[in-house]
């Protein structure tokens, strides 16, 4: 309609304007602004080992409580070929475990990344019950790799740095030769000289950052003012996180020692930083701002309550994006499983292939408890369950959440025990053990009729949880009372 009013020519001057226009407009965009170009990475490979297997890639949404969010998941075929593909705005640190191997690797938009994995070993089964038990991190290997991938050259710098630390570490502290740390980076700069490719020479930067702690007599203050005060945060790059959490430790206790008006703020947390002059910029002193939040709700420095309602202030205030999705994050992980909290949400399936949510069991009270089959405790305790069954079914659903392995070996143990309530099984599924923070076995949590959790965690069956049940039971009933009075004939009329 438009064009049907001006001319072809016109119309070409005009397309020719707003390309201009649209060119400067880019121009002056601040380069931490700027709009990230998502490009298709893609994976694959050959690994008969892993046939008929699902391997998960996972990311860590931050680097300061870890929190991991799957990336994405695909299936290894019958003869043990897989691929996938998926778009990346940035570089992102992606990790799988892989049995007893974690494999991680450095995915880059637009690349293509032919993946030879490790020999698969299962997790040996005394580690399975391990809430501690990490998997050995290892590098992903890749098939079409050259010397100029960023994995490459992130393994062989860190190779070659960690030598130079393991061996030199002891002796630097003792003379604090810091023409000695010198030496050092230039030997490193001259076998890594490629300073073309920003991440891989930021993951050197902050490297470097933590063999200059070593000699420095003010470490603080002399690291700070050169790799932290004037330089843009790169939230994603591990290195960084690395030598900021060294750097920064104590940094909350100082802050807080300070004199402030109160009640104390976000905004004012922000000012507080900021009345130190090397904390001008606006990235660095927020998240110093959340640092110092973050860390006094974990060192007590704060009550818990006043530092989750800090944290999230920073997300609803903070100018920075990436503070404001961590703060949401962190506060969304800390206030989870608080009494008073909805319930984390689940579907799972039971023994017989039949999923079940959460939501399905809204209406009464409900006794969660996660369990393993080979687990001692767990087997004592499940045979106290019957008797509370056989009390509470009407007002309590039980749910037994098995995070065994081996699904039919689960599916046997529950059709021998007949247990008459009902048995899921977490199917490899890691979120709802992250979710409801499951580092042991058993774990018990109660659930009142309308999803909010009211034990959290709940008293085992052999530590008087029947007592406890009733007392929130009538509670649950009163507070419905009040909530909902039964009307009452008057002597008046309705």
């Amino acid at each position: 309609m438009i064009h049907a009013l001006i001319s072809g020519k016109q119309l070409m001057i005009l397309q020719k304007k707003l390309t201009l226009l649209i060119g400067l407009l880019l121009c002056l965009l601040p380069l931490g602004e700027a709009v990230a170009q998502t490009k298709t990475t893609s994976i694959s490979g050959h690994a008969p080992e892993y046939r008929n297997m699902g391997l998960v890639f996972q990311r860590y949404q931050n680097f300061l409580n870890f929190e991991t969010e799957e990336l994405f998941s695909l299936q290894v075929d019958s003869t043990g070929h897989f691929s996938f593909s998926i778009d990346l705005p940035e570089t992102t640190y992606a990790f799988a475990d892989l049995g007893s191997y974690r494999g991680f690797i450095y995915l880059r938009p637009g690349q293509h990344y032919e993946l030879k994995l490790p020999p698969f070993r299962p997790v040996p089964q005394p580690q399975r019950l391990n809430p501690f038990y990490t998997p050995e991190a290892i590098s992903l290997g890749i098939v079409n790799q050259d010397s100029n991938d960023l994995n490459a050259r992130i393994r062989n710098f860190d190779d070659a740095f960690y030598y130079e630390l393991d061996t030199r570490a002891i002796k630097l502290m003792a003379s604090r030769n810091k023409s000695a740390v010198a030496a050092i980076i230039d030997t490193l700069e001259t076998r890594f000289p490629d300073n073309s490719d920003t991440y891989f020479k930021n993951h050197k930067r902050y490297r470097y950052a933590r063999l200059e702690m070593l000699t420095s007599r003010n470490p603080e203050k002399d690291i700070i003012q050169k790799y932290f005060a004037g330089q843009p945060v790169p939230f994603n790059l591990p290195a960084y996180w690395e030598t900021f959490r060294d750097v920064f430790r104590g940094f909350a206790r100082k802050t807080l020692n300070k004199d402030f008006t109160a009640p104390l703020t976000f905004s004012k947390t922000v000012s507080l930083i900021r009345t130190d002059s090397i904390f001008q910029k606006k990235d660095i002193s927020e998240l110093l701002a959340f640092w110092t939040i973050y860390q006094s709700y974990h060192e007590k420095l704060l009550s818990q309550q006043r530092a989750l309602q800090l944290i999230s202030e920073a997300s609803d205030s903070s100018s920075v994006r990436e503070i404001k999705e961590l703060a949401h994050v962190i506060h969304r992980k800390l206030s989870a499983l608080q009494p008073g909290s909805v319930a984390p949400a689940f579907t799972l399936m039971d023994f017989d292939r039949e999923e079940h949510s959460l939501k399905d069991f809204q209406g009464k009270f409900v006794y969660l408890n996660f369990m393993h089959t080979e687990n001692y405790t767990c087997r004592q305790e499940l045979r106290l369950l019957p008797r509370l069954h056989e009390t509470f079914n009407r007002d309590l659903e039980i749910i037994t959440v098995l995070t065994d392995d081996n699904y039919e070996k689960a599916q046997s143990f529950v059709e021998s025990s007949d247990y008459p309530w009902t048995f899921l099984h977490f199917g490899m599924n890691a979120n709802i053990l992250s979710k409801y923070n499951i580092k042991a076995v058993p774990q018990y949590f109660l659930i009142n009729p309308e999803g909010t959790l009211v034990l959290s965690p709940a008293p085992a069956p052999g530590e008087n949880f029947h007592d406890h049940f009733i007392k929130q039971y009538r509670q649950y009933q009163q507070e419905q009372q009040r909530k909902n009075p039964e009307k009452r004939e008057s002597i008046f009329g309705p």
